[in-house]
């Protein structure tokens, strides 16, 4: 069989493969594998210390621009750099950590303090935590305005009274729905509360709760 035809049919059936895998299928050296598709629309995993490969068409972006597949993390950006710039400048009032973790799906303590002074994004703190925005000065001032009236909000509690305590039994009930899930849910049972609510009810009292789409 043609080494290019190989290669593809790799791609779709594995969806993500190693250049290694691919070599010692081949038997051909990892250097001819990179000559083979060089000009392909490859996308590099973020993660994984980049080892795993895919093609774009096949990729599912989220609209953070990020595709999980089989908890391996790709980006439109690219690598992770670019990713975590690119995240924090389509921010609308910046990131701080656990916000960047859950959106990447990695641990932001192992490279998150070496992007501090990168190019492209600005870190300030505001209260006990590190918010990472837009190094644009144009962008940063209306992130930081945004930011700091989120943090007025966030001063009482988003939700009180018998609304808390449902959205708590639910998501006790549930811990593996989605904020939009738990919203339906609660709706069924006669509880209005939107998904952004729920997640600030959750964020005021230090709940960790996944919200891998919400902005």
């Amino acid at each position: 069989m043609d080494k290019i035809v190989f290669i593809e049919n790799q791609f779709n059936e594995k969806i993500v493969v190693t250049l290694p895998e691919l070599s010692r299928l081949l038997n051909v050296s990892i250097r001819t594998i990179q000559r083979i598709t060089r000009g392909w629309d490859t996308i590099r995993s973020y993660d994984h210390n980049g080892r795993y490969f895919s093609l774009e068409r096949l990729a599912e972006f989220n609209s953070y621009g990020i595709w999980e597949y089989n908890d391996i993390h790709f980006s439109k950006f690219g690598n992770l750099k670019n990713t975590l710039i690119a995240i924090i400048n389509n921010s609308t009032q910046g990131m701080d950590a656990s916000q960047i973790r859950d959106v990447l799906g990695v641990d932001t303590r192992s490279f998150l303090y070496q992007y501090k002074d990168v190019s492209g994004i600005r870190r300030e703190k505001l209260g006990s935590n590190y918010v990472y925005f837009s190094g644009d000065p144009g962008k940063f001032p209306e992130q930081l305005s945004r930011r700091k009236l989120n943090m007025e909000d966030l001063a009482h509690p988003p939700l009180k009274g018998p609304t808390a305590i449902n959205v708590l039994v639910a998501a006790l009930k549930h811990p593996d729905f989605t904020l939009d899930k738990l919203s339906e849910y609660l709706h069924k049972l006669g509880t209005r509360v939107k998904p952004k609510t729920i997640q600030d009810f959750f964020r005021f009292y230090g709940i960790e709760k996944k919200t891998p789409d919400l902005r």
